[in-house]
């Protein structure tokens, strides 16, 4: 998939310059012909969504002060002439800052001329970010922060718009037929969510589920860790394996879906899949989970990590049901890359560059 989005980004002439600079500058250059889409009701409902506190209020301007910028994880886009310059803050990974632009510019969307805002890049979705200092804009918010606006971009493997019809026909050719996977649950990834121990409410995080099973090993769950993240605990009895397929994994009728730092970065895979997503509900709000609803398009997992095996078991019993539930899922991804979730991806823009101004 990163190597399609490469090409995607070759072939559309864009170039991306970051200097080593507390604050670099990046200029990417773009040349495609933006998808206006089509209004809907349902794609007035996922603004409104997006908008957060704004949906019925002007949007503030976000401060420009270079002191409080070093302290966040932010991207300044102002796009001026089809160019996208960002002020970066260095300390952050900047090959996320490109996949963040690509995102954007892969959504077909109109990028107004005078659009200026802060994107917040990083983990816990701005949750330190002041109010004070004006509107930010992320990729995801915790459900008590109305005042961040989600703007409609992918990070990472949370694909959205273009890039996920893509990766829904690429992975449709690695799904294992539903009698020909094991009655087991998976999950594969990094270790990571401590972030979210001590959290109220209380969140089922990747290490409550996997130091559980530790303790009660099952033949029915399969866990294989990626990465244990520097200064991390590691679990007694389980190790870091190598990477895994998505193949292997659709070979599971169950997948757990669990949250990292943030929404887990195979959300949109997961989901894409034809196995039976099992998951908390989330503790984020993310444009992936726009109108998601439990029993319909994933299973809810309770709080205690045993509830897993009690969720595949109705997998097991009710395979009908559990299809239709990967059915709805499909529907609802394929929404997410049609002409009501672009004609939504303009609106918002149009919304932040109507309300901004040049601070």
């Amino acid at each position: 998939m990163f190597a399609y989005l490469k090409k995607r980004f070759q072939k559309a002439k864009r170039w991306i310059w970051l200097n080593t600079d507390q604050t670099s500058e990046c200029n990417v250059h773009f040349d495609f012909t933006p998808i206006m889409g089509t209004k809907t009701p349902k794609a007035e409902r996922l603004v409104e969504y997006c908008l957060g506190n704004f949906s019925q209020q002007p949007i503030l301007p976000c401060s420009g002060r270079r002191s409080y910028l070093r302290r966040r994880s932010v991207l300044l886009l102002n796009a001026n002439h089809n160019t996208l310059c960002v002020a970066a803050n260095h300390g952050r990974n900047h090959r996320d800052q490109k996949m963040i632009i690509n995102a954007l510019l892969t959504q077909r969307a109109k990028i107004p001329r005078d659009l200026q805002a802060w994107m917040i890049r990083g983990d816990s979705a701005g949750i330190h970010t002041d109010p004070r200092e004006g509107i930010h804009l992320s990729g995801m918010r915790p459900k008590s922060r109305r005042d961040l606006v989600l703007v409609p971009t992918s990070c990472r493997n949370r694909f959205l718009g273009p890039a996920l019809q893509q990766q829904l026909d690429e992975l449709k050719k690695q799904w294992v037929p539903w009698e020909k996977k094991s009655d087991t649950a998976w999950w594969g990834g990094a270790l990571t969510g401590d972030c979210w121990s001590n959290a109220k409410p209380s969140i089922l995080t990747r290490r409550d589920v996997l130091q559980y099973f530790a303790k009660h090993p099952s033949e029915r769950v399969s866990f294989h860790l990626t990465q244990l993240p520097k200064k991390t605990l590691p679990i007694q009895g389980l190790k870091v394996g190598a990477s895994f397929t998505k193949q292997s994994a659709f070979a599971h009728k169950c997948l757990l879906l669990l949250p990292g730092n943030d929404i887990a970065s195979g959300s949109s895979w997961y989901f894409a899949g034809n196995s039976v997503v099992l998951m908390p509900e989330p503790n984020l709000e993310h444009i992936l989970h726009f109108e998601m609803k439990p029993w319909i398009h994933y299973i809810p997992l309770d709080l205690h990590p045993s509830d897993v095996l009690a969720k595949l078991q109705w997998v097991i019993e009710n395979p009908d049901k559990a299809q239709e539930i990967v059915s709805n899922s499909h529907k609802r991804l394929r929404w997410l890359c049609g002409p009501e979730y672009l004609w939504a991806c303009n609106e918002v823009l149009r919304r932040i560059t109507q309300s901004t101004t040049q601070d």
